[in-house]
């Protein structure tokens, strides 16, 4: 299995110290280079932590960056998706991979043309199944990551704590 990870999932499990997260899930995890541009070099310019912290994946070879080819079945949606989302969505159905991504719409795109896709709070959930993260502190580093600017409505929040206490 491969995992395409999108710029929202690797900020934000940056920002919350959860990069670690990224070598624990023994498969091949990849960014676009636009995911690259938009979280390294701009995140470096902002002086964003995350940044220099998603950076430091990359050099120990934890994340590789790829160049893609655009797929044909997501030119038109530049409209409604990011250049990183259509990447990911790309990469992942040319590599049969998985896409790691959190908007809905790009999410529901990736379903139509019959790619994987799950979000951040997947990846979370998957270490604490594992035990290598308990259920406290995945609600901990949650809220952690809202406090960081991280979106969830509030129903779907606390669905996610509710998932997190029956795993």
């Amino acid at each position: 299995m491969i995992f395409i990870i999108n710029s929202t999932p690797l900020i934000y499990l940056c920002k919350a110290g959860l990069n670690w997260i990224f070598q624990e899930l023994e498969t091949e995890c990849i960014i676009p280079y636009s995911v690259y541009e938009e979280v390294i070099i701009a995140g470096k310019n902002l002086g964003s932590s995350d940044a220099f912290v998603a950076e430091e994946l990359i050099n120990k070879r934890v994340i590789s960056v790829k160049d893609i080819e655009k797929n044909n079945l997501l030119v038109g949606l530049n409209i409604e998706l990011h250049r990183g989302e259509i990447d990911v969505l790309s990469l992942a159905k040319s590599l049969e991979g998985v896409a790691i991504l959190d908007d809905d719409i790009a999410r529901t795109a990736g379903k139509l043309i019959g790619v994987t896709v799950h979000g951040t709070i997947y990846l979370i959930f998957l270490m604490v199944k594992s035990g290598k993260l308990s259920k406290e502190d995945a609600k901990t580093k949650l809220n952690e990551m809202i406090s960081n600017g991280f979106w969830m409505g509030h129903k779907q929040y606390l669905a996610i704590l509710d998932l997190i206490d029956k795993i």
